[in-house]
């Protein structure tokens, strides 16, 4: 039979991409069989919706708004965790495995987008003709196959932010291939736009930043396409969607800040760092993603970067004007070879673009490496056909094959590394804590990893003891955290004496914590006070409550819980009942909507005997 070259090239890029499908499914092979982690707890585990699922009184509508998470609620995200709850019920390994399954989904969308764009973003200055399909490959198995996406992957509610980005390239896909067929004179202008309006409320629905899609396909509008219709009819209604689209929504987002002045800092109130520092520090923490992701060593990687600090001026740290003098560049060298290097300007506004939601004004934690999920996609596929027309035409193309296939099988090894990592929470949190010496959290999570794993094997208290240095070693790191203080504390008062100065070092932190998370472990200290004996006296749990009290940054909410778990400390182990009807009664005042604590007033009342 005689094949035509078109279909054999077609048939063996497609022998490429499984190949490079499958590669990317034995590098993460070994995070496959970890449990879950922090807000999978929040979000999945503790869910009663998805608890619910294969009872009487389960509803599909509860699942999908069963998330706290974002204004929307992501109800096709929570969807797709109650299909799995459906099908395999609360299996982390099973949750893991989809996931994977929507990396391999992306993977495959990101090299049908690049195969379909890669010439354009070349140019004219492709002396070696590398076919399209080529470069999209390589760039397909650069993304895939990158350690930087791990935590994107394996970190099971970020499925979130992996539909979010399966939707984004659905509808960029459409997108491409409307503007395509209406440069042949074909009727497809409306239905490239109707698909990325609807691929766009999928992603928006997925996670907020889906919002971005108009964005993007503005990005591959501009170096591709150029505005480019055979009609002007045609220029002017996509340029007027642009419009719609993206500057509209950028204005009125600039009007309602202006309108609203103190919406956006008083936003930033339960935050370490202010609306400037954020800014500032951003610009830092963009250079570093940009060399995490050309110099991808797991090392580098964490779940936590406290460890990177705070920029609070122009000039401190000295790197931040440095950082954003070199975006600063970037952004002109852009603009300036927009047309002689497509590919460059496309590589820098698609990740600009990517970052502009959750790296610049929201007041959101600084760093996560999970942001570069999809920013990192064009990225590479920008970088790659920028590159190309730059290699030397006397390189043998074995040769540049054979690079190129080394350079794929060392990220597969780099995120085999890392993957393994996360196949066991203990060895995570320890790996972590090595690679991050000047990370609070990834010293604190090591340490509550130590203690989890021991209790799991009946061995708690001599977990307790392995963990100390590392509770230690976090607190002195921060003197604002609380966390590491109060299960330091828990583990001394369950052995022996507690240091006065630890009361007082922990009622300061009480006091001046600038987050009400901070509340949290002290919330559980009070609670555990009730279940286990403690050696802390009365007056030293007065002190502790009257701190957090004094603390303006906790809400009515936080307050009331704090005083409500007193109260059953003053009635389960003080057994002063009279304080505890007192401070339930004030809890109540504090948060008269919740019916809790009305609930716990009439529990007292009713153990007491004092029924009315």
């Amino acid at each position: 039979m005689n094949t035509s070259p078109t279909r054999a090239l077609l048939s063996r890029e497609s022998w490429f991409l499984l190949e490079l499908l499958g590669l990317c499914v034995l590098a993460y092979l070994g995070g496959l069989f970890g449990d879950f982690l922090f807000d999978d707890f929040e979000n999945i585990l503790n869910n009663r919706a998805l608890h619910a699922i294969g009872d009487a009184t389960h509803h599909w509508l509860a699942v999908a708004l069963s998330s706290i998470s974002g204004p929307l609620h992501r109800p096709i995200s929570m969807l797709s965790f109650g299909l799995n709850v459906e099908w395999f019920g609360m299996n982390p390994v099973a949750f893991k495995a989809v996931n994977l399954g929507i990396h391999l989904a992306n993977g495959a969308l990101v090299y049908a987008i690049g195969r379909r764009i890669a010439g354009r973003l070349m140019g004219s200055s492709n002396s070696i003709k590398i076919k399209p399909e080529t470069l999209a490959l390589l760039a397909t198995g650069w993304w895939l196959l990158h350690p930087l996406n791990v935590s994107g992957v394996v970190y099971i509610v970020q499925r979130m932010n992996e539909l979010a980005a399966l939707f984004t390239l659905c509808g960029l896909l459409c997108y491409i291939d409307g503007r395509e067929r209406a440069l042949r004179g074909e009727p497809a202008l409306a239905s490239a736009l109707a698909g990325l309006c609807l691929f766009g409320l999928l992603a928006v629905f997925s996670k907020e930043n889906g919002a971005l899609i108009a964005a993007y396909a503005l990005v591959i509008e501009a170096t591709c396409f150029r505005f480019e219709a055979p009609q002007p009819s045609q220029r002017r209604a996509i340029k007027g969607f642009f419009w719609l689209s993206v500057a509209l929504p950028v204005a009125l987002f600039a009007i309602y800040l202006a309108l609203h002045p103190h919406w956006l800092t008083n936003s930033y109130a339960g935050r370490d760092f202010t609306l400037p520092e954020r800014l500032l520090s951003e610009a830092r923490i963009l250079c570093d993603y940009l060399l995490w992701i050309f110099v991808p060593n797991p090392a580098w990687m964490s779940i936590y970067h406290d460890d990177i600090i705070t920029s609070t001026g122009l000039f401190n740290p000295i790197s931040t004007v440095f950082a954003i003098a070199f975006l600063a560049a970037l952004v002109v060298a852009a603009w300036k070879l927009r047309r002689r290097s497509p590919g460059f300007t496309f590589a820098v506004a698609w990740f600009l673009i990517g970052h502009s939601m959750e790296s610049t004004l929201l007041p959101l934690e600084l760093v996560f490496e999970h942001r570069n999920y999809l920013p990192m996609a064009g990225l590479l596929l920008g970088t790659v056909c920028a590159l190309a027309p730059l290699l030397p035409t006397r390189w043998p193309a074995r040769s540049v094959g054979l690079g190129c296939a080394a350079l794929l099988l060392g990220l597969a090894g780099l995120t085999a590394v890392r993957a393994n990592s996360w196949g066991s929470p203990l060895t995570l949190a320890l790996d972590d804590a090595r690679h991050h010496p000047n990370s609070s959290r990834a010293q604190y999570e090591a340490g509550r990893a130590i203690i989890v794993a021991g209790a799991m094997k009946g061995e708690r208290a001599k977990a307790e003891q392995e963990a100390v240095p590392y509770l230690a070693r976090s607190a002195m790191l921060d003197k604002h955290q609380v966390y590491p203080v109060t299960t330091l504390m828990l583990i001394q008062a369950s052995t022996g004496t507690v240091a006065p100065s630890a009361i007082a070092d922990l009622a300061d932190r009480l006091r001046h914590a600038t987050s009400y998370v901070q509340a949290n472990p002290f919330l559980d200290m009070l609670v555990s006070a009730t279940q286990r004996k403690l050696s802390l006296a009365p007056q030293d749990f007065s002190t502790l409550v009257d701190a957090a009290l004094a603390n303006p940054h906790f809400p009515p909410y936080v307050r009331a819980m704090i005083l409500n778990n007193y109260g059953a400390y003053q009635f389960n182990v003080a057994h002063d009942n009279q304080s505890a009807v007192s401070l339930t009664i004030a809890a109540a005042a504090e948060d008269p909507k919740n019916p809790y604590f009305e609930i716990n007033l009439a529990k007292i009342a009713l153990a007491v005997g004092q029924p009315d």
